[in-house]
């Protein structure tokens, strides 16, 4: 059955019906594109393979999904299939963008086998991964509180102004005169739009609604409906929300179907299926991770029983008798004695039949690999004395050799056939492989011809004059080592010291990128020093600045009585106090000491400076001051400024001796600034 985002929602109670009523489920999917280059080898670990292949294909597109669920009757006693093709292609609004890649040698053969990729961008089902479905959802929440709240009005540039004027007033002859039920206003821009919601809902709240719509031209207007007793506000309110939800949920589209798939706890089927884990997992759950065993355990949670008819069919007892393992060529393998394909009816209006012959179709492909599977299910079954009409619900024991195993196909030869999701993976020896060096000019017949006597080799070349060398005859292994080590035009290295001599590289190019950026920020250092430098020395030089003219303003005031003279070194020692000691009430007394200058108590504060009026005595020592010589004063006037300041450092003392580690901090109450489960959102 063909899914698009046409019939995609009347067919989804269809697909979770299925997926409850299924012994088990098997997948299929096409893409954009394989692998943005040849970066495997056959010599790769499973962790080396995952890590390549998520580098180069998760910026593919998935754009077709085939899901085939085999449900078994009981009274006819065999399988009915239940197939679904699903278009897929990821559009925005209100999803995020979606950028991919197009490898034109896939794209060239969908379209050799009839692949509509019209159908695919017209009519494709959106997708989202649940990351951004949580946030879409929590952003919705958001923006719908604000529908009954007033907002922040934006005012009108002049530019706009005659605009919006003419578009108020034609709105004014519609709620008066016309007798339609409906506005339409085109051809504004988003800065417009805005602007007309916030006029036209003030001078027009309770006689029209205001909404946006989208035209299937891809055109966004404005649409101002009347109100009517029937059409009020708030219902008109609800029925934009309720859209909203709508548009949201056609949204996050194919990615229900895929958690029905992942709730549903089915055995999943499917033929070389490692990329259509990766990719199932990266577009509809969240973005794989880049750490070998978190992707594991992330893709055994989503899917914990896998099966891989691929790497079934290239274990025994099939591997003697299967030539070929390409799904078409395995389909028409297990067709043929000692094999039987079993019956299977398919769904009236969603379902294939052996007469169908749609390769490369998603859904077809699921159901030829379910096929396959039931094919070589039934012969194990057999080999054990066993029905093999039924798929165990619970797993039977001639499938778990076969579980949670993901078909590598570079590896496969060289004893890694498979990425284990649930457990150990195999770890073979490469003693029998050699890193190999040899002259340009070399073809693969004088690389064959060397290695003769030691049997047959595989060959993987890196470059013109290097390459990768594996013996059949792992025996061999020693004697090509003692042979060919003095040889003058190849090199020869074990597998493991290339591998070793690679990681050094890759670790000092790490290092020298490491310290190329750390020699880049220490050049930075120099000028930062420098500003700093000059900033304290600017800083020093006012200060300088400002002693010079205190003691020039003091000087000048020399015939002035003392008190107003002590006032003003006072209140300069109260200003000269950091802001950061003035944020606390300071409260400091200055005593004077005996002699003819008067007796004064300064009293200063964050808030504000008091000074206390003088008292009578204090009077007279000033009228007695006055007839004092000028020497006199300046001496007193040098006395007064050494007593002051031991005082001045007293105000500074506790955030010096603090910055310095010499004294107890000082309590705060403002430190609890941003807690755990605050957001800059």
């Amino acid at each position: 059955m063909e899914v698009t985002r046409k019939n995609f929602k009347e067919t989804l109670p269809l697909v979770k019906a299925s997926i409850q009523r299924s012994d088990f489920l098997v997948i299929d999917t096409e893409f954009t594109g394989l692998m943005n280059g040849r970066e495997l080898s056959m010599f790769d670990t499973p962790a080396e393979y995952y890590t390549k292949v998520l580098n180069s294909s998760s910026e593919f597109l998935l754009i077709q999904f085939g899901l085939c669920a085999f449900c078994f009757d009981e009274a006819e006693n065999h399988y009915v299939n239940e197939a679904y093709n699903f278009y897929l292609f990821p559009r925005g609004r209100p999803g995020p963008e979606k950028m991919f890649l197009c490898q034109s040698s896939s794209l060239d053969f969908l379209a050799t086998q009839g692949f509509d990729f019209n159908k695919l961008i017209r009519d494709g089902i959106s997708y989202m991964t649940g990351p951004v479905e949580s946030r879409l959802r929590e952003a919705l929440l958001e923006k719908q509180k604000n529908y009954n709240s007033a907002k922040q009005l934006i005012p009108i540039p002049q530019e706009h102004k005659q605009q919006i004027r003419d578009i108020c007033e034609r709105v004014k002859q519609f709620v008066n005169k016309s007798e339609e039920s409906e506005m339409v206003i085109d051809r504004c821009n988003p800065f417009i739009r805005r602007l007309l919601f916030q006029e036209l809902g003030q001078k027009f709240k309770d006689e029209v609604f205001v909404d946006s719509r989208t035209l299937e031209n891809k055109d966004r207007v404005i649409v101002v409906t009347r109100l009517t007793s029937e059409n009020h506000s708030s219902s008109k309110i609800e029925q934009k929300t309720k859209k909203e939800w709508e548009e949201l949920e056609d949204a996050v589209g194919f990615s229900k179907v895929a958690q029905m798939i992942s709730e549903s706890r089915k055995l999943l089927v499917g033929h070389n299926m490692i990329l259509d884990v990766l990719h199932t997992l990266n577009h509809f759950f969240q973005p794989l991770p880049e750490d070998y065993a978190s992707f594991k355990e992330f893709a055994h949670c989503m899917f914990p029983r896998l099966l891989d008819t691929k790497y079934m069919s290239s274990m025994p007892p099939f591997k003697e008798e299967v030539p070929s393992n390409v799904l078409q060529h395995l389909y028409a393998t297990l067709s043929e004695p000692p094999f039987s394909l079993p019956k299977v009816v398919s769904s009236p209006g969603r379902g294939y039949c052996h007469a169908d012959n749609k390769q490369h179709e998603a859904g077809y492909d699921a159901y030829v690999t379910g096929m396959c599977f039931l094919a070589m299910q039934a012969h194990l079954a057999r080999m054990r004395g066993e029905s093999g009409v039924r798929v165990s619900a619970d797993g039977s024991p001639v499938l778990r050799p076969f579980l949670d195993k993901l078909y590598l196909s570079k590896t496969a030869h060289q004893d890694t056939p498979y990425m284990n999701l649930n457990g150990e993976d195999p770890n073979p020896s490469r003693d029998h492989v050699f890193y190999f060096t040899f002259p340009k000019e070399w073809q693969r017949n004088e690389i064959n011809q060397l290695f003769s006597p030691y049997g047959a080799v595989s060959v993987q070349f890196l470059n013109d004059t290097s390459a990768l060398v594996a013996l059949s005859n792992r025996k061999k292994a020693k004697d090509v080592m003692k042979a060919l080590a003095k040889h003058s035009r190849i090199k020869l290295i074990p597998y493991v010291r290339y591998k070793m001599a690679a990681k050094i590289t890759e670790d000092q190019q790490r290092l020298q990128l490491t310290a190329r950026k750390m020699l880049a920020i220490n050049k930075q250092i120099p000028a930062v020093h420098e500003e700093l430098h000059d900033k304290e020395s600017e800083k020093k030089n006012n200060v300088s600045v400002l002693r010079h003219k205190n003691n020039s303003t003091l000087q000048a005031e020399e015939t002035e009585p003392v008190s107003k003279k002590s006032r003003l070194r006072n209140t300069n020692t109260t200003k000269a106090l950091d802001q950061d000691e003035r944020e606390e009430p300071v409260k400091c007394e200055v005593d004077q000491t005996e002699g003819p200058s008067p007796k004064k108590r300064l009293r200063s504060s964050s808030s504000k400076e008091k000074i206390e009026k003088p008292s009578i005595q204090a009077t007279k020592e000033r009228e007695e001051s006055e007839s004092e010589s000028e020497e006199s004063e300046e001496s007193e006037l040098e006395e007064s400024e050494k007593t002051e300041e031991p005082e001045e450092k007293s105000a500074w003392s506790s955030g010096r001796e603090h910055a310095n580690g010499d004294a107890e901090p000082r309590s705060s109450h403002c430190v609890a600034v941003f807690k755990e489960s605050d957001s800059w959102a």
